[in-house]
């Protein structure tokens, strides 16, 4: 063999060729340990790489000799059982630092060099043993049906589980934007309520048979009847009713929350009333409900002032 230059090249000890009257059990068992010297190295003396071993350096390292180690890779001989044992703890450790499989397991390569031995000597187990691992070899490389019916199965599952998964991960995408959507509303609502008592003081009882409106108890309801029609109108009828009920329990009278509700009636925004009256008549203390109805009653609200009381007795 000559380089491009024209000088001969040296050709490894690993790349000779298997003799052909070698027997097919120790052709195989040739070629397996041909992989696993393959595999053997030596550190460098700059501590950065390693390199193979040579024929000799292999030899030593196995306790055999050049010339035995050929014979063994590439003719008739078979090695001894320790041989087997040292070549493979070398090759092993070797190729773990190099991040390699062996590819074969020390129970496998004896019972191949068992095979060859035998076939060496004309044994008449070891070659009915060698047929049996043959078989054995082919059962295990066919495919199995069980295993491919269940491969098949989980491929099936797969493409029925992608449309689900899309799905989930939309609905979760849309529970993210209507947590964000009900955060939004609910700080508007908290800003509207801290404007509305920042504008409107605290509202003082009337004196005891005082029927007479004020104009700040006018102005009161009018302009939270007014903000409330204004969600409302802009599509948030839910934010309308929270800013209502917020409002009017927590800090209108009851004179002033009749008034809301009077209110509510002359701007047309009738559902709004009717939820207002059915809540506060539900969970408020019966003296503010009969309070707001004897107010709507006052303010010619008679329906109204009839359909509070019966909230009250749900």
């Amino acid at each position: 063999m000559t380089s491009a230059g024209g000088k001969p090249t040296r050709r490894s000890w690993l790349e000779g060729n298997i003799h052909d009257d070698v027997p097919p059990r120790k052709r195989e068992l040739a070629l397996e340990l041909q992989a696993l010297c393959s595999l053997l190295r030596k550190e460098s003396s700059d501590k950065v790489a390693h390199r193979p071993l040579t024929q000799a350096e292999a030899a030593i390292l196995l306790h055999t000799t050049p010339g035995s180690l050929s014979k063994f890779l590439y003719r008739h001989r078979v090695p001894d059982s320790h041989f087997i044992d040292e070549l493979y703890k070398a090759a092993y450790a070797d190729a773990v630092v190099s991040g390699q499989d062996v590819g074969i397991t020390l129970e496998a390569l004896q019972a191949l060099r068992i095979s060859a031995k035998g076939e060496q000597r004309g044994c008449k187990n070891c070659a009915e043993l060698s047929r049996r691992i043959d078989s054995l070899t082919q059962q295990l490389n066919a495919p199995c049906p069980a295993c491919a019916a269940y491969q098949h199965q989980r491929e099936q599952d797969a493409v029925r589980l992608e449309p689900l998964k899309t799905e989930l991960s939309a609905l979760r995408e849309a529970e993210s934007e209507w947590k964000a959507t009900e955060a939004g509303l609910r700080e508007r609502l908290e800003r509207l309520v801290v404007a509305q008592a920042a504008r409107t003081p605290l509202p003082v009882p009337r004196r005891p048979r005082d029927r007479q409106r004020s104009e700040k108890e006018v102005a009161v309801a009018q302009q939270l009847a007014a903000q409330a029609k204004e969600l409302d109108s802009a599509g948030e009828q839910n934010l309308a009713l929270v800013l209502l009920r917020q409002s009017t329990t927590e800090l209108l009278t009851p004179a002033e929350t009749a008034l809301v509700m009077v209110e509510l009636r002359h701007q047309e925004r009738d559902h709004l009333a009717d939820n207002l009256i059915h809540v506060y008549g539900r969970d408020q203390e019966d003296r503010d409900v009969m309070s707001v109805a004897m107010e709507l009653h006052e303010e010619g609200a008679t329906d109204d002032a009839g359909a509070i009381l019966r909230a009250a007795l749900k």
